[in-house]
C-alpha cells in the first residue's frame, strides 16, 4: 500500500470523465452515509416524537382550559345565584323592616293619641275638681258670711237693745232691722 497506489485511483478517478462528482457522492456515501442515515432516521424519530407530544400538550391544555372554562362557569352561576340570593333576602329584609317601623309608627301614634287623651282628660277633671272647689268654697265663704252677718246682727241688735233702753231707742226688733239695713247697704 504505498502512495502510489493510492494516488492512482484518484488520478483515474479525476482524469475519467464524469466520474468526478458521481465517485465524490460515492465516497461521501461510504464514509457518511450510514451515519446520515441514521442522523436522518434519529432526527424523523424525534420529529414524530415533538408532533406527538405537541399535540398530547395541545390536547392536555384544551382538556384543562375545557375544565377551567366550565369551572369558572360553575362558579360564576352559583355567585349569580348567591348574589341573587342575597338581594331578595335584602329585599325582603328591608321591606320587613320597613313594614315593622309603619306597625311601630302606628302604635307608637296610638298611644301617643291616648297619652293625649288622657292628659285633656286628666286636666278636664282636674278643672272639673278645681272649679267644684272653688264653688265649693265660694259657697263655705257666703255661708260662713252670712253666718258672720247674721251673729254680728245678733250681736249689734243684743248691744243696741241694751243701749236703746237707756236713751229710750227703739228697741229690740225694730233696732236691729234699721241696724242691719244699714250694714247691708253699707256692705
Amino acid at each position: 500500500m504505498s502512495t502510489a497506489g493510492r494516488s492512482e485511483p484518484e488520478g483515474s478517478a479525476s482524469s475519467a470523465p464524469g466520474s468526478g462528482p458521481d465517485s465524490l457522492e460515492q465516497v461521501r456515501e461510504i464514509l457518511f452515509g450510514a451515519h446520515q442515515r441514521d442522523l436522518t432516521r434519529r432526527l424523523g424519530r424525534t420529529d414524530a416524537r415533538m408532533a406527538a407530544q405537541a399535540e398530547e400538550l395541545r390536547s392536555e391544555v384544551r382538556r384543562r382550559l375545557d375544565v377551567l372554562e366550565a369551572h369558572t362557569r360553575k362558579e360564576l352561576e352559583a355567585l349569580t345565584a348567591s348574589m341573587t340570593a342575597q338581594e331578595a333576602d335584602g329585599r325582603d329584609a328591608l321591606g320587613n323592616a320597613t313594614r315593622a317601623s309603619r306597625e311601630s309608627a302606628g302604635v307608637l301614634e296610638q298611644r301617643i293619641k291616648k297619652l293625649e287623651d288622657l292628659v285633656e282628660r286628666v286636666q278636664r277633671e282636674l278643672r272639673e275638681q278645681l272649679l267644684a272647689q272653688a264653688k265649693s268654697f265660694m259657697d263655705e265663704v257666703q255661708r260662713t258670711r252670712a253666718e258672720l252677718a247674721s251673729t254680728f246682727e245678733r250681736e249689734l241688735a243684743a248691744w243696741g237693745a241694751g243701749e236703746s233702753t237707756e236713751r229710750g231707742e227703739p228697741s229690740g226688733e225694730e233696732a236691729g232691722r234699721y241696724d242691719t239695713r244699714e250694714h247691708r247697704e253699707a256692705a
